[in-house]
């Protein structure tokens, strides 16, 4: 691996921006070298993105410089950021998975022959040079949409490393300098993150400068030299992340130490009725025949590899799929199924794994996001009353410290992290009865996700059945009393007690378990 230089390429000097009444940079002053790996670290609306996006010319600052090689970027423009080499892999991902790979690596640019036709030959020709720098198996003529969530990263960044048409006098594009990474491995597989941060540091070891956002701090000290802190916008300091222990980090981060997570006490509820069942649920092509139980007080996570049917199977459950088949009861009733309505009505609720795309109402105030699954217990007399919805959001906002500049303003607003921590503020309620939790702490910071665990086992403790799908073994083996195992849709086993472990686990997630 090749050591990064001494040499600084970027500055960033005394930059601030305010969204709104928020100041989601205060001053903020950071060098970046040239060949290094540089974490930026922070809870969630620290100002992290915020500063990728202002190095990266999608945000104006307010005040401060941006310079690299000691030449000032003006404010705001991407051109000229573009210009000076940097590039931006944003968390979601932005892509055409109806298209081929190559025509989406060349979108920006289709080659042309006899002036208006596309050069698919050419196309491809180009596709397949961007992709052989980082993973010359991906098919630049395969759909993109049939790639892996890995692949669909590696294409957006071998997009990012494109330089860009010739200019006029045919001079070459724009070769990348500085590639920010803004939370790359929330949606990876375990193998598809270890393949991501090998290419991390092989554009490192290349002489690239890394701007590497994330949460995950496995990550950070696997592959990163150093890492800035940023807390409420402002700078906190930069260490080598050698230096560095990972308590001493977090508590950079937050301002104060929080306790190992240990795993849960098992709760005893054998003679307790369950409720959740869960009988011969089945969908083409995802699940096969699953039954499973869930006593009152009880968080049985569900293990299994990407792709198993774990995200499939809360989705049927909460009636998401309408071609599945089976049998739900919650308390002993059947609900009906294919009805989100139903299943919210006996009390279930859902954090999906996608809050874009299935968790979060983007058109509807943080306000709304929060009470609708109450607002017919919170009218009076049919109408909806404003003032018990006002008092409701500002406790959950408050309770789970969402930072909103104001409570109606639309979470398309909020940070990932914010987003994240407002879907589960509106679930985390004593109305519901059964949780279901895909993935709850994706995208939330270190502080936020110990909070997370507590308020999971507070509503286990109440008498809330939680099934609880996570890809992090650690978060899986610390909050459930026992766990079921999927692989291709079907229920492998299940682990109790000792036989807890991510061996376990992976024994029973294998393909050679379900044979």
């Amino acid at each position: 691996m090749k050591s990064p230089s001494d040499a600084i390429l970027l500055k960033v000097e005394g930059v601030s921006k305010r969204f709104g009444i928020t100041q989601a940079l205060d001053e903020v002053s950071v060098s970046f070298r040239a060949g290094e790996v540089h974490a930026l670290m922070g809870e969630n609306g620290a100002g992290k993105s915020t500063l990728g996006k202002v190095i990266a010319g999608l945000h104006r600052q307010d005040s401060g410089t941006v310079t690299i090689d000691g030449k000032m970027l003006a404010p705001g423009s991407i051109d000229e950021a573009f210009a000076a080499g940097v590039r931006i892999v944003h968390q979601e991902l932005a892509q055409c998975p109806n298209l081929s790979v190559a025509e989406n690596l060349c979108l920006h640019d289709l080659p042309k022959r006899a002036g208006f036709l596309v050069d698919r030959a050419e196309m491809n020709r180009r596709a397949a040079s961007l992709l052989a720098r980082i993973e010359p198996e991906i098919d630049p003529s395969a759909p993109l949409g049939s790639l892996s969530p890995g692949h669909r990263q590696i294409v957006q960044i071998a997009a990012a490393l494109d330089e860009g048409k010739p200019d006029r006098d045919g001079a070459a594009g724009h070769s990348a300098r500085v590639i920010v990474f803004d939370e790359p491995t929330s949606s990876l597989s375990i193998a598809e993150t270890e393949r991501l941060l090998k290419i991390v540091r092989q554009l490192a070891s290349e002489g690239l400068t890394v701007i590497y956002v994330s949460h995950r701090m496995a990550e950070i000290f696997a592959c990163c030299d150093r890492v800035t802190v940023l807390r409420d916008g402002k700078f906190v300091g930069t260490s080598n992340v050698a230096d560095m222990a990972e308590a001493d980090l977090v508590e950079q981060m937050i301002g104060r130490r929080i306790e190992a997570t240990t795993r849960r006490e098992t709760v005893s509820a054998s003679d307790a009725r369950p409720i959740l069942e869960v009988r011969s649920l089945s969908s083409p092509s995802k699940l096969s025949g699953v039954s499973l139980t869930v006593k009152p007080g009880e968080i049985v996570g569900v293990g299994g590899l990407v792709g198993s049917g774990r995200s499939e199977l809360l989705d049927a459950i909460f009636g998401l799929d309408p071609s599945a088949t089976g049998e739900v009861r919650v308390n002993g009733q059947i609900v009906r199924a294919g009805s989100p309505r139903a299943m919210i009505r006996v009390g279930v609720g859902y954090v999906p794994e996608d809050r874009r795309l299935q968790g979060l109402f983007f058109q509807l105030g943080c306000d709304e996001n929060i009470v609708i699954p109450v607002m017919p217990r919170l009218a009076r007399a049919g109408v909806r009353s404003l003032r018990a919805e006002r008092t409701l959001t500002s406790a959950r906002l408050r309770k789970f410290q969402v930072k909103a500049a104001h409570p109606s303003i639309a979470p398309g607003a909020l940070s990932g992290g914010n987003q994240q921590k407002l879907l589960i503020a509106r679930w985390m309620s004593p109305d519901v009865k059964v949780l279901l939790l895909d993935e709850p702490t994706r995208g939330i910071d270190v502080g936020t996700k110990s909070e997370v665990y507590k308020l999971v086992r507070q509503a286990a403790d109440r008498g809330t059945a939680v099934l609880l799908v996570s890809s992090e073994m650690p978060e899986l083996l610390a909050l459930s009393d026992r766990i079921i195992v999927l692989c291709q849709g079907r229920v492998t086993g299940e682990l109790h007690g000792e036989a807890m472990t991510q061996a376990g686990i992976l024994r029973l997630a294998t393909k050679e378990s379900a044979a």
